[in-house]
């Protein structure tokens, strides 16, 4: 079977489809067939661009946490404060996630095994250097005097995990909410976790 295709605007195809078809089933769990059906290609074509399955998640994963690294490193070559650096850092997270909602399912699927190759590429290129450039805020606040002085690990963890857990059950986001947040409701929160997290990071 011979495929003529151009490869980048087949890629994209299909990596489109993926992220719609997740995002819709809440769930990274879904089958090759349902991504090519909305990309509207066969399904030999995602073999063609990306080999296997974890081949188009692992290109999924690396373009969306591409995107959101470039953003964070044009932030930290930015002159401004670091708590005002830090505010922009927590809104883009919760904005990625919000249009993203299936980013952390993904990520936490592929590094599931520590010697995969998929998981030493993510930790590699996305976790060491989002960890790397937070620390980097943190600290830098701690020494001008914006912010008391707290383990930058262990904030990366609270940090991250107040940003993505507002988007991981659409059930309880329901049950809470009383219906499914839209774009003002996610700069709402984005507001909400700056104020609570810079209640404990301000010095007394």
């Amino acid at each position: 079977m011979k495929i003529r295709v151009d490869d980048r605007s087949g890629r994209e195809q299909l990596l489109d489809a993926a992220a719609a078809v997740m995002t819709e089933a809440e769930s990274v769990h879904v089958p090759l067939s349902a991504i090519a059906r909305r990309a509207g290609v066969t399904a030999p074509l995602v073999t063609y661009h990306f080999g296997t399955k974890e081949g188009l998640l692992l290109a999924l994963a690396r373009r969306d946490t591409a995107r959101a690294l470039e953003q964070l490193q044009q932030l930290l070559a930015m002159e401004l404060a670091p708590d005002e650096m830090l505010r922009i850092h927590i809104s883009g997270i919760i904005r990625n996630y919000a249009r993203r909602p299936y980013l952390n399912q993904l990520l936490n699927l592929l590094l599931r095994d520590e010697d995969s190759a998929a998981a030493r590429e993510i930790k590699a290129a996305f976790v060491e250097p989002l960890a790397a450039a937070q620390r980097a805020i943190i600290e830098r606040g701690v020494a001008e005097g914006c912010f008391r002085p707290v383990d930058p690990a262990l904030a990366y963890f609270v940090i991250v995990g107040a940003c993505r857990d507002f988007f991981t059950n659409k059930i309880t986001l329901k049950t809470v909410l009383g219906d499914l947040p839209d774009e003002g409701a996610a700069q709402r929160y984005a507001r909400t976790v700056t104020e609570i997290l810079f209640g404990g990071l301000v010095p007394r």
